[in-house]
C-alpha cells in the first residue's frame, strides 16, 4: 500500500497532509501514530513536526482533520496544521480562494484561504475562526526540586524563566502556558519548556512571551509545543498569547505576534481569528 501526501508549512511549523474520502482510513489510530512517528522523524523519515489526515466531510463540515504529532500523540488542533489542510485541499480541487468548514477535535473551525499573491504561487493566506477562548489547566504535578534549588544562579533564572512577569493558561482545544518574560531570546526553550510541561501531566504547549520593542500592538514569541518540542511557530500558541498580552495591557485587539518562523496577527473577540501563511513543498508518494 501507498500513500499520497503533500508537505506544507506554514511559518515553518511543517506538516505531511493526506487527503482521502474514506472515512475508514482514520480509524485506526494506532498505525496512524506508528506512520506519524516514522514519516515525521527528519533524519530517517520524511521530517515534519506533525502529520494530518483530511477526510471528507459530510453534512456538517467539509473535512474532517485528525491530526498526530512528531511522537504519534494525537492533538486536537493547530493553527497552522489547519491552514496548511485548507491549503492542501485548496490545491486538490483547484480553486485556490473560498471558505472551508473543518471538523476538528476542539470543533469546528471556519477557513477562508486565498492565494498570497507577494509570496508566489506555492503560497496561500488563510483566516482561521479559532473559537472562543476557555480557562487552560492547573498544574497538577510538582517542579523537580533541583530547578527551584539551582534557580539560586540568576542566569538559570533566566534560561529557566523560572521568574515569569506573568502567567495565564488558555485552552483553545488544546492547552497553552503564556509566560511573560524580559527577553524570550535569552530563555532556553528546550529545557524550560520541558520543565513547565512536567507540571502538567496531560502536557501543555508553553509560550515565552514579550512586547517587541519599538513596535505598537505586538510581541515576539518562543515555542515549545507538546508532543513536539522546540518549533518555529505555532498558530494556537500565537492566539494564546496575543491574548494573554491584551489580558495584560500590553497590546491592542489586532495583534502582530514575532516568531521564529516568521509572523501572524490575530485579531481578539469572542470569537478570536488567526491570520498567517501557508506554503506547499512538495507531493510525495511513500509506502505505507
Amino acid at each position: 500500500m501507498t500513500f499520497r501526501l503533500s508537505k506544507l508549512h506554514g511559518l515553518g511549523n511543517d506538516f505531511l497532509v493526506l487527503l482521502t474520502d474514506d472515512p475508514l482510513l482514520a480509524r485506526d489510530r494506532d498505525s496512524w501514530s506508528q506512520r506519524a512517528v516514522a514519516w515525521c522523524d527528519r533524519p530517517t523519515g520524511i521530517g515534519a513536526d506533525g502529520l494530518i489526515l483530511g477526510v471528507r466531510g459530510g453534512a456538517e463540515a467539509d473535512l474532517v482533520m485528525h491530526l498526530y504529532n512528531a511522537d504519534g500523540s494525537r492533538a486536537e488542533m493547530s493553527g497552522n496544521g489547519i491552514r496548511c489542510l485548507a491549503h492542501a485541499e485548496a490545491r486538490r480541487r483547484g480553486e485556490p480562494k473560498g471558505n472551508l468548514s473543518i471538523a476538528t477535535d476542539a470543533g469546528i473551525r471556519s477557513v477562508d484561504i486565498q492565494p498570497d499573491t507577494f509570496a508566489g504561487p506555492l503560497a496561500a493566506i488563510a483566516a482561521v475562526g479559532m473559537g472562543a477562548a476557555r480557562p487552560g489547566p492547573s498544574p497538577d504535578q510538582e517542579r523537580d526540586a533541583m530547578f527551584d534549588f539551582i534557580g539560586g544562579d540568576q542566569r538559570i533564572t533566566v534560561a529557566m524563566a523560572l521568574a515569569p512577569i506573568e502567567g495565564s493558561t488558555y485552552d483553545f482545544g488544546n492547552p497553552h502556558l503564556v509566560l511573560l518574560v524580559e527577553d524570550p531570546a535569552q530563555v532556553d526553550v528546550a529545557t524550560a519548556g520541558t520543565m513547565y510541561e512536567t507540571e502538567y501531566s496531560a502536557g501543555i504547549n508553553v509560550h515565552f512571551i514579550a512586547p517587541t520593542e519599538g513596535e505598537d500592538d505586538a510581541i515576539t514569541m518562543r515555542v515549545w509545543e507538546r508532543g513536539v518540542g522546540v518549533t518555529e511557530a505555532c498558530g494556537t500558541g500565537a492566539t494564546a498569547a496575543a491574548l494573554a498580552a491584551n489580558e495584560w495591557g500590553l497590546v491592542g485587539e489586532r495583534v502582530t505576534v514575532h516568531m521564529p518562523g516568521g509572523d501572524v496577527t490575530v485579531d481578539i473577540g469572542d470569537t478570536m481569528v488567526l491570520h498567517g501563511p501557508s506554503v506547499f513543498v512538495a507531493d510525495l508518494e511513500v509506502p505505507g
